[in-house]
């Protein structure tokens, strides 16, 4: 194929060229030529590499002892050389019939040259690839795997300078021990060097720790721990900030108070006051709840809220974290004492005691 297309491409080429309009397929006649020759010689050549596998599969039967039937040989030549010999006779038709063309298109029977001449080339590689597994010497895989065996043994022997059985007496001290024999076995030279390496590498260690003081001792590594574990900490609780709820809600440090003060001035100061002392809600600066008064019983009132009291519900307004925030403000203005601060409402509460969720509630008031 690699030799057909460029006598194609010379084929489209002379096509285009002006001819006079009923001008017969004579001009192909060149390549038509062209191409007989060379299936002509493919099949010379199809013939004596036919013959050369043949005689190479007879000899590669008969060292492996395989009993080959002689007709299926034969059966493939005459199917290689009648596929070949189609050429030469369809070149006789094509040159008789000599129709007529208009324009650039090319012949079918050019297109059958091409494909005759491509389908030698791949009989004459297939052959050439049986004749290459006909010729290849045969090897005895016993020899292979004795030989790997062997080579593997002195490799060993060679690395570990070690001393076969039989040759044990010209290694033998002389010094015997209860029947145990003393051998001045050689130390193998891979283990004096990794010596060698841990002599240096303990050297060098000692200079770097105890010298130059470039690593780092016992106390400083455990510095360097905690402080990376404070960063991953952090990390962590910023990731985690929004997976708290009124279960594990816990006080919050002075930035996250800081934070609620924020919230609760744009949020909390039209029904609570600016400074928690009440105004259309509850005082949340004294020491009476209308619901439980810790930590987890404020974060619950802001998220779900009292809306049968006037409490809206907050979970959709703010992230938990920021909830978390709010909560934290709101306890840590207790006993502020705010002036015009609201009377007490609800139940006193103790931290640390729970409350009934409606203990003492005014209904006519709102609350937290």
């Amino acid at each position: 194929m690699a030799i057909g297309m460029p006598l194609l491409s010379i084929a489209q080429d002379a096509a285009v060229t002006s001819v006079p309009e009923g001008t017969t397929i004579g001009k192909y006649q060149m390549m038509r030529y062209i191409l007989t020759g060379m299936a002509v010689l493919l099949l010379l050549i199809i013939m004596v590499m036919g013959n050369a596998v043949a005689s190479a599969g007879k000899i590669y039967w008969e060292r492996s002892k395989q009993k080959k039937s002689s007709i299926n040989k034969t059966l493939l030549l005459l199917m290689v050389m009648g596929a070949a010999a189609v050429v030469p006779a369809y070149a006789q038709e094509a040159e008789a019939a000599t129709p007529v063309i208009k324009g650039p298109e090319i012949p079918k029977d050019i297109y059958i040259f091409f494909f005759i001449v491509a389908l030698e080339f791949v009989i004459i590689m297939a052959l050439a690839g049986m004749l290459i597994k006909f010729l290849k010497p045969e090897v005895d895989q016993e020899i292979v795997k004795a030989n790997k065996k062997v080579f593997f043994q002195d490799f060993f022997k060679k690395v570990n300078q070690t001393v076969a059985i039989e040759e044990e007496s010209t290694i033998d001290l002389q010094h015997d021990y209860d029947g145990i024999r003393e051998l001045d076995n050689k130390v193998p030279k891979w283990w004096q060097y990794s010596f060698y390496a841990s002599m240096l590498f303990g050297v060098v260690y000692i200079y770097r720790m105890f010298v130059a003081g470039s690593l780092p001792d016992q106390i400083q590594e455990l510095g360097q721990a905690n402080e990376i574990a404070a960063i991953q900490q952090a990390e962590y609780l910023k990731n985690s900030a929004n997976n708290v709820d009124e279960n594990n809600v816990t006080m919050l440090d002075a930035d996250g108070i800081a934070a609620g003060a924020v919230l609760y001035t744009k949020n909390c100061v039209a029904c609570h006051g600016d400074q928690g002392q009440g105004t259309v809600g509850p005082n949340l600066t004294d020491e009476y709840w209308l619901h439980e008064g810790d930590l987890k019983g404020v974060f619950h009132s802001i998220k779900y809220g009292w809306p049968e009291k006037g409490m809206k519900s907050w979970k959709d307004d703010f992230s938990p974290a920021q909830m978390a925030q709010l909560a934290s403000y709101i306890k840590s203005i207790k006993g502020t004492n705010p002036p015009g601060a609201k009377e007490p409402q609800g139940t006193l509460f103790a931290e640390g005691a729970t409350t009934p969720a409606d203990t003492a509630v005014d209904s006519t008031k709102t609350n937290l």
